[in-house]
């Protein structure tokens, strides 16, 4: 029996991973799964409710990055996104680079961080070089990790999420002890953000366009090291089991079976802080106009700001509001940690794509969601507001965006004068490359567990 742990660092990873079939393809080639992680008790006890058992569990060891550690981890991180913006010739990759510099402390450490940084992005081997002084760092201090790896002695080691930093000394611990290592991207915007924190010996990867993207950003991870596998997060739109039964997922959200359905889907505060400003546009639009449509906003699960709260208010027959089912510490919602998925969130999210007939949002990842029923995107494309501090311009040229040349994946929303003919253009089967376009970011999309699985039961 091969012992595979299961590396979970936050909640984020555990729908694709701990939920996915995944789980029943290693457990059906006679593999025992341990899980080792930084989330909540809850979380476990869903997994184990998941799938009908109860897995070894343990918490990933104490790591306390020393300020070595911390500095060198942070030059790189600023060389790399400096080389990645100069050969994608994009400068919204410097976008990423938001540090913490709330005192005079850590201004000055930024400041250090980034004149070291300026100087090793000039010549990629100066790059390599730092990142091994900074390997060599880690691998001194990961004694816990390794004397906790040799008690469960398991022969692969997978991380599920590629920048976790309490996972970086048990990656080395694994390295040190001849335990086989894989890494997942977490997701299709991740590569040009210069947070490959976690170095394993392998990757899996979405699709060839992503395996592209780690040759271009990583070129010292050799081709035979990246494993093409899919992502599981789109297998259960072919699951009828996860879509709801109609009259039931009508009535819950107080929806209109007589009027069409644009889910409104919002992303992170950070990312989109202008959100309720935009959905405040189309609810006008849709009372203003006496179209026949309602809304129903699902938010971002990580958003518990309560930012929509005065809309809704304002336009209750219009808004429903489908709220995402994870869980959190409310003492605690900024920690990502403790945030994660119920597995009943699968089922409104599948059915939420099943049942609208268009989602609406800045540039969220929701259209390939929305694609695997095919139903449009439409991309608002104009600003809400006046801002010093964001513009819409910004968000389409971030790199993961440049994956839409030469197609017409979604519809654009330029203006807010043209709400209604943008609505009726997507409800009335506009020409879109959706399909064209998601196949280019996520192959495999049926049989991603499997692969994954035999890639795990493969890297020894």
């Amino acid at each position: 029996m091969k012992k595979i742990c299961f590396v979970i660092p936050d909640g984020t990873g555990i729908r694709n991973y701990l939920y996915s079939e995944l789980v029943e393809h290693l457990q059906h080639k006679n593999c025992e799964i341990i899980l080792l992680h930084s989330v909540s008790i809850e979380a476990i006890e869903e997994i184990n409710k998941v799938h009908k058992t109860k897995f070894k569990s343990y918490k990933l060891p104490v790591y306390k990055e020393s300020y070595y550690q911390k500095y060198l981890r942070e030059v790189i991180c600023y060389a790399r996104l400096i080389y990645n913006t100069k050969i994608t010739a994009n400068n919204t990759i410097l976008n990423n680079w938001n540090p913490n510099k709330s005192n005079l402390k850590k201004k000055v450490f930024y400041k250090l961080v980034q004149i070291l940084g300026k100087y090793i992005s000039k010549k990629y081997k100066r790059i390599l070089k730092f990142e091994n002084k900074y390997s060599k760092a880690v691998e001194n201090d990961c004694t816990l990790q390794k004397s906790f790896l040799k008690s469960i002695n398991p022969e692969v080691v997978f991380s599920t999420h590629q920048r976790a930093i309490q996972v970086v000394p048990l990656i080395a611990a694994a390295k040190q002890l001849n335990i086989s290592t894989i890494g997942a991207v977490f997701s299709w915007d991740n590569l040009p953000k210069a947070r490959l924190s976690v170095r394993t010996e392998k990757y899996i990867v979405w699709s060839e366009y992503m395996k592209k993207e780690l040759n271009l950003y990583y070129p010292e991870i050799e081709n035979s090291c990246i494993n093409i596998t899919g992502t599981p997060q789109f297998e259960f739109y072919g699951k009828e089991e996860f879509v709801m039964n109609k009259e039931v997922f009508f009535s819950k959200y107080n929806l209109d079976a007589s009027k069409k359905i644009i889910c409104f889907s919002g992303d992170d505060t950070l990312t989109s802080p202008f959100d309720p400003n935009y959905l405040e546009d189309i609810a006008k639009a849709i009372r203003n106009e006496k179209l026949k449509i309602q809304i129903l906003l699902r938010r971002a699960p990580v958003d518990v700001s309560g930012r929509f709260k005065s809309v809704i208010l304002k336009h209750p027959n219009i808004i429903k509001e489908a709220v995402p089912l994870w869980n959190f510490d409310k003492k605690d919602t900024d920690n990502w940690q403790i945030i994660y998925p119920t597995y009943n969130d699968l089922e409104l999210l599948v059915s939420t794509a099943f049942y609208c007939d268009a989602v609406i949002n800045v540039g969220s990842t929701m259209a390939h969601d929305f694609t695997m029923f095919n139903k449009p995107a439409i991309y608002i494309n104009y600003n809400a507001v006046n801002s010093k501090t964001w513009n819409i311009e910004t968000i389409y040229k971030f790199q993961h965006f440049k994956s839409m040349v030469n197609l017409n994946p979604v519809v654009w929303l330029n203006t807010r004068n043209e709400i209604k003919m943008v609505l009726n253009t997507a409800f009335n089967n506009p020409k879109v490359d959706n399909e064209v376009w998601l196949n280019k970011i996520a192959e495999h999309r049926k049989e991603a567990s499997l692969n994954i699985a035999n890639t795990l039961i493969s890297c020894t």
